[in-house]
């Protein structure tokens, strides 16, 4: 039987008892008075627990009428206490395991959030039920209607003249997509375009005006958004973000607003911009789409190029050190780049 000197504290209170707790191998413990050599209590495993196990602190023993005995002893290990726990006040106390924690958890989470966790939400976005990007797309739309969009101020002309290149375009794709609409809003976020997971696409007075005298280039940025809609980029994105959302919160040992965080989630893609690759493969959608409707696959190029010059982009200034670590910080591949393949597509 196993003995550590410690002090016996009585429950919700400062008094306590200097003591001798002995413990057997079965976890059977005896707490005696020091002076007295009194019988203070004796217990099973059953009627009490132990404290956690933190390195440089002595491991109490919890006792269920709320007293608890201290090891003088930090280092003290009782007989009966878990082998993980053992384990990971080993681990805890060690340096070298801790600089190694230090390098292997960043990159298990790097791992885990551009590569693991990117692809298994990928791979179950066709497995979701359609109202799910049905209603994702609605609260998405909610949201931006109240923060960032405004009823168009297109004239009931200019809106058809567009809804007329939208049919056209819509008629390009092999199969026609379900729920895919065109919707206008005014912006203060200038000449825009963009698709939603339930596949409204929304284009801005903006872009409409800008493009005004370019409707082919118009058709370009529609078939690019449509791209979006086909390979469901918006409910890929989703689970991306609500995926890695997850893993924070179960790393971090706050999941009780997990509920809350997947029911609004939609909210969360007015902060996220489609992934680089995401935007290359939606580009190439368009590339692939406009000889179909008897355009150059240049066009989308134009298209581009309008969207950069509207937006102040510094296309033409040359500063290619200055713009080359805002490339990375950038969601969409570098819009030269963008341009510049879209010229070089070849038009089979």
């Amino acid at each position: 039987m196993l003995q550590v000197r410690g002090k016996y504290q009585l429950a919700e209170s400062a008094q306590f008892h200097i003591a001798i707790a002995k413990m057997n191998e079965q976890g059977f413990v005896r707490i005696i008075d020091a002076e007295t050599l009194t019988l203070i209590v004796e217990a099973n495993t059953d009627a009490f627990s132990y404290s956690d196990v933190i390195p440089s602190l002595p491991t109490e023993l919890l006792f269920h009428n709320r007293c608890r005995f201290i090891p003088d002893l930090a280092e003290w290990t009782w007989p009966t206490l878990q082998p993980k726990s053992k384990i990971l006040a080993w681990l805890e106390t060690r340096w070298t395991v801790v600089l190694a924690s230090l390098i292997l958890i960043p990159a298990f989470m790097w791992i885990m959030t551009t590569k693991v966790l990117p692809a298994a939400a990928d791979a179950a976005v066709p497995l979701l039920p359609e109202v799910v990007a049905e209603k994702t797309g609605q609260q998405t739309l909610a949201v931006m209607d109240r923060t960032l969009l405004q009823p168009s101020q297109l004239t009931t002309e200019e809106q058809i003249k567009v809804n007329q290149l939208w049919q056209q375009v819509l008629k390009t794709t092999n199969a026609p997509l379900v729920n895919t609409e065109l919707q206008f809003r005014d912006s203060a976020i200038g000449a825009n375009a963009m698709a939603l997971p339930d596949g409204t696409v929304i284009v801005t007075d903006d872009i409409v005006k800008l493009m005004e005298k370019h409707p082919d280039a118009l058709q370009a940025v529609l078939l690019h958004e449509i791209g979006h809609v086909h390979y469901q980029h918006g409910m890929e994105q989703l689970a991306r973000s609500t995926a890695i959302t997850m893993l924070f919160a179960l790393m971090l040992g706050d999941i009780e607003g997990a509920g809350e965080m997947i029911i609004g989630a939609g909210a969360s893609l007015l902060q996220s911009s489609f992934s680089r690759d995401m935007e290359t493969q939606a580009d190439k959608y368009a590339h692939h789409m406009l000889p179909k409707l008897g355009l150059s696959k240049q066009t989308f190029a134009k298209a581009l190029t309008l969207l950069a010059e509207s937006h102040g982009d510094l296309l033409s200034k040359g500063n290619a050190k200055a713009h080359h670590w805002l490339e990375y910080l950038d969601s969409h591949p570098d819009i030269k780049k963008r341009i510049s393949d879209s010229s070089n597509a070849n038009t089979h």
